[in-house]
């Protein structure tokens, strides 16, 4: 920055009294103390004429605006440094604060520092220079560097965002874990329940089957007494024909191996449910394995009958699709929650089709609703974990999270489209064979 010369100041040249010194050169040192201090100053301090000229500079903005000293600066304005773009801007606010009469207190603004061309980030504080009668002939700038301040802030930021995502991500496979764990009880229950049913199950299921052949020999025997009763006394026929009558023989003939098969196939279905539930659960089936897929999507239809049936008729378009290495259990759980989601879709009743398909790698299942759809605001969010678009109570917003996760740890996709008021489609696309670490 400019500086004027001083004359030294003479301890005896002042009048007694006054401690050595002159007003004049006292100012004068006051004057030299206050231009060395702004001059060392880290802070770039200013001052700017009404048609804002640089009337004063320190160092610090004369390395900004890329000068060497401060003499560089005085008399020019803004447009000589800066694209004139910023530099009206700049002056916009400077003649503003002009004519508001109000000074502009610690305000963040945006400055490239010319020198390095690097962009920077000032704090800047700007109040009105004033004549000795108080009127206003320019503006005074106090402006600290904060570009260093605001990139910590940026970076904690991210390493904050970062820090959430990470947590979320440690979240979601905390809730992968104690759905695996329900999963494994559910297994083990169902081990249990599949021991103590089967017992049961095969004695009655042997028992029909030998009462079927135990009552078609007696049917043998009637229609063999029968063959003969033109033999008997006419007293004896006459008894015989009022007892047939009585008990109604020929609908007990008809009924009697209708009420068996319908106890034969309660049974053979009894043994499909628990079968079934075997295969959903998969006991001890940790490990990927070769599996099929429309095995799994029957047993878990037949797992979710109840939460379906009143809601949706399910139409299955299966292809013959080949055996995937997987983890069944896994894929049963993806299966169930797009399926009951499905059902959950439709308010009154409707359709769900479930298709399958194949090529020489992969493998696909489109699980597709007629329900009420999802909107296009929501479709991007439908896989974060704990988003629902359910009442509250209804719905955890895990549901999809977990199975976009299983999908991805079988190197497969999961993508959806849907239409609001027409329905949703969900396709799960899975390799054949296994190609992860």
């Amino acid at each position: 920055m400019t500086t004027e010369k001083f004359h030294d100041a003479n301890p005896q040249a002042g009048p007694a009294g006054d401690g050595g010194h002159s007003e004049g050169a006292l100012q004068d040192v006051q004057t030299l103390v206050f231009r060395t201090l702004i001059g060392i100053m880290p802070d770039r301090i200013y001052a700017k004429d009404l048609q804002g000229r640089f009337i004063l500079a320190n160092h610090a903005v004369a390395n900004l605006m890329g000068k060497r000293t401060p003499e560089e600066m005085l008399g020019k304005t803004d447009f000589d440094f800066y694209p004139e773009e910023l530099a009206a801007e700049y002056f916009a606010v400077e003649q503003a604060l002009l004519s508001s009469g109000k000074p502009l207190i610690a305000c963040e603004q945006y400055v490239p520092n010319l020198s390095t061309g690097e962009p920077g980030w000032i704090e800047t504080t700007k109040v009105h220079l004033r004549d000795p009668e108080g009127n206003v002939i320019g503006l005074v700038g106090l402006a600290r560097d904060v570009t260093e301040r605001k990139r910590i802030d940026a970076e904690l930021l991210s390493r904050n965002k970062e820090l959430t995502e990470v947590n979320a991500k440690l979240f979601q496979a905390q809730e992968q874990l104690l759905q695996a764990e329900k999963m494994a009880s559910l297994g083990q229950l169902a081990a249990g329940v599949a021991h103590e049913i089967n017992n049961p199950v095969g004695f009655v299921s042997s028992n029909l089957g030998s009462l079927e052949r135990y009552i078609e020999d007696l049917f043998k025997l009637l229609a063999a007494c029968e063959a003969h009763e033109h033999e008997l006394k006419a007293d004896t026929l006459a008894a015989l024909q009022t007892l047939k009558q009585d008990i109604d023989i020929a609908f007990l003939r008809e009924d009697v191996m209708s009420l068996l098969r319908e106890s034969m196939e309660g049974m053979q279905r009894v043994k499909q449910i628990v079968q079934d539930l075997k295969d959903f659960s998969h006991v001890g089936e940790a490990e990927r394995q070769w599996a099929n897929l429309e095995r799994g999507l029957d047993s878990t239809l037949n797992m979710v009958r109840n939460e379906v049936k009143y809601k949706a008729e399910v139409i299955k378009e299966y292809a013959g699709v080949p055996d995937i290495e997987c983890v069944p259990s896994q894929l049963n759980q993806v299966f169930m929650n797009l399926i009951v989601n499905a059902a959950h879709a439709i308010e009154e009743r409707g359709t769900i089709t479930v298709r399958t398909g194949s090529d020489a790698e992969k493998v696909w299942v489109e699980v597709v609703d007629t329900g009420s759809g999802i909107s296009k605001d929501h479709l991007p969010r439908i896989f974060e974990p704990f988003y629902t678009t359910k009442p509250v109570g209804k719905g955890t917003g895990l549901g999809l999270s977990l199975s976009y996760g299983i999908v991805q740890r079988h190197r497969g996709s999961i993508e959806v489209t849907s239409e609001v008021g027409k329905g949703s489609c969900f396709r799960v696309t899975l390799p054949i064979q296994y190609a992860g670490a």
